[in-house]
This record gives C-alpha cells, sequence and structure tokens, in this order.
C-alpha cells in the first residue's frame, strides 16, 4: 500500500460552514478540577523533560505532559476546562493561511534553526505560511519555558492562547515542532479517529495504576462520534505526525499502551515531521486541496 493511499483527513463542519480538524468528543463531561485539564503550565512536566533522554526513552517528548495536559500535550482554555472540551463554534483556522508568530524564548542559535525548519515543511509542502509578527493582530508566541512540550489548539482572537511552548532540549526535533505546530493550526490527534478501534486497541491495563480510570481514558484517548466528522474515506495512519507512540502512559516498556490491529512494522508516529498524509490534511482544511506536494 502506497503512501498516499493511506491519507489521514479528519476534517469537521462547524459553524458557518467553516471546516476545521476536530478530534474532540463533543458533549462528554468530565470531573473538574482534575490536574488532566490543566489551564496552566506546569512545572513537574518540566522536571520530567529533564531526565528525558532522546534514544533511550521510547515515548516522543510530548507524551511527557500526561496527568497534566489534555491528550498529554494540549493546553485548554478556562471555558473549555470546565467540561474539558473546546468552542467548536469558534473558526480555529488562521485567517489566509498566515500565521504570525514571535520566539521570545532563550533559544540557541540552533535550536531556533529546527523550529524554522519545522515551519519550512509547511511552507514547501502547503499554503500555510508562519511569517515573523510585524504588526498582526493575532500571532503565536513561541517559547521553551520548563514546562514540556505543549500548545493550545487552533486560531484565538485573544493572543494568550496563541501559543507553543518547546522546552529545550526535549522538544528540539522537527517532528515535535511540526506536531506542536499542526495543534497550533487547528489539529487534534490521530488515534481520537471514530474508526481508531479498527486500527488500534487501548490496552488500559498497560497504564500506570494511577491513569487506569474513566475519567483518565476521556481525556486522553476518547474517540470521536463519527456524526461529528468527516473522514473523505481515506484511512487512518500509524505514521501521521499527529500519532502518539505506542507507549503514551505505559507503566514500562514490556507492554505498549497502543497496538496496531492493521500490518504495520515499528512504533506509531513520525520523528522527522510532516508524513504525506498530514500533509494534505492541512491542504484540505486551509488550501481547497489545492496543493498536493508530498513529503521528502
Amino acid at each position: 500500500m502506497n503512501s498516499l493511499s493511506l491519507i489521514v483527513i479528519l476534517v469537521v463542519l462547524v459553524g458557518l460552514g467553516l471546516t476545521h480538524d476536530y478530534r474532540i468528543p463533543i458533549g462528554k463531561k468530565h470531573r473538574r478540577g482534575e490536574r488532566n485539564f490543566a489551564t496552566r503550565p506546569y512545572a513537574e512536566v518540566g522536571r520530567r523533560h529533564r531526565t528525558y533522554k532522546r534514544g533511550v526513552n521510547k515515548t516522543f517528548p510530548f507524551e511527557l505532559g500526561i496527568g497534566y495536559y489534555y491528550q498529554m500535550d494540549i493546553m485548554l482554555k478556562p471555558e473549555e476546562a470546565q467540561n474539558a472540551i473546546p468552542n467548536i463554534y469558534t473558526n480555529i483556522r488562521w485567517p489566509d493561511a498566515i500565521v504570525p508568530y514571535v520566539i521570545t524564548g532563550n533559544f540557541s542559535a540552533t535550536e531556533v534553526s529546527t523550529i524554522q525548519k519545522a515551519m519550512t515543511q509547511y511552507a514547501q509542502t502547503t499554503c500555510v505560511r508562519f511569517v515573523p509578527y510585524t504588526n498582526q493582530a493575532t500571532f503565536i508566541t513561541i517559547d521553551n519555558s520548563a514546562s514540556g512540550c505543549w500548545s493550545y489548539v487552533g486560531h484565538s482572537m485573544n493572543n494568550n492562547y496563541n501559543h507553543v511552548n518547546l522546552q529545550t532540549p526535549s522538544c528540539m526535533t522537527t517532528g515535535t515542532v511540526a506536531h506542536e505546530l499542526m495543534h497550533a493550526i487547528g489539529f487534534y490527534h490521530e488515534f481520537t479517529r471514530p474508526d481508531r478501534d479498527d486500527w488500534v486497541t487501548i490496552d488500559t491495563g498497560a497504564l500506570a495504576t494511577q491513569y487506569q480510570t474513566t475519567s483518565f481514558y476521556n481525556a486522553n484517548f476518547a474517540k470521536m462520534a463519527p456524526a461529528q466528522v468527516e473522514l473523505y474515506g481515506i484511512p487512518y495512519y500509524y505514521g501521521s505526525v499527529m500519532h502518539y507512540s505506542k507507549w503514551g502512559g505505559a507503566v514500562n516498556y514490556s507492554r505498549p499502551v497502543m497496538n496496531n490491529i492493521q500490518p504495520w512494522t515499528g512504533d506509531f508516529g513520525n520523528k522527522t515531521g510532516l508524513s504525506t498524509p498530514d500533509i494534505l490534511a492541512v491542504n484540505y482544511m486551509y488550501c481547497n486541496n489545492t496543493v498536493t506536494t508530498t513529503a521528502a
């Protein structure tokens, strides 16, 4: 099966005929006050990152927010955190596919280059452009506070919620930056598709004991209802940059949390950046599917 046959597009029709990629169950209320629905950065996540070793840890660094951030790396607005669901009636697409940004963190020149490399992937394969901020009304802030890899999802008229954090050095790979930027332009995770159960199993027994609760499952692994999405008849893709590893939340590496049902070699997700399905998803959402360049 070639890469194009594995394209994943997960777009929902919302508001006034607007489309965006939306992968959070609607109408499911969860207990308020739990750490999963954080509306602020957590230093504990930053401490986890300080012991993260690339090439040794099997998880992606953005999975280290488990237990503190929604779906492990998503920051919620206060009103969203009340029910742990975003406002689906807000157009979260960036106007004209232009995303102004300001880098405020104390990044090294090499780290800035990594961020720009991820942005270049979008520029080379989609109509989305990340551009340095000049005087635009809305823009994303890119920081590197010691609180992990996280992002709000999509465009907000309140710049407090246009924020991406990339703790250094753990979040400094092209794949991780591309993942968080894809959140910033309005995308959620691949494994919350309504057809997920045809592609992966979630072994809750492999989770750490404190994560084996219904509320935790709903905040991190719940599927969307079929009526909430349009899949365009395109299959699930294990290699999406928006897919987590098999090990997110696992008590150890002897038993993965997510397991593939269909044939697949290796782990899930993408360490190098946008896959061809990710590129096509962005093009459907922002570019009227007019840009068809595939990943290298």
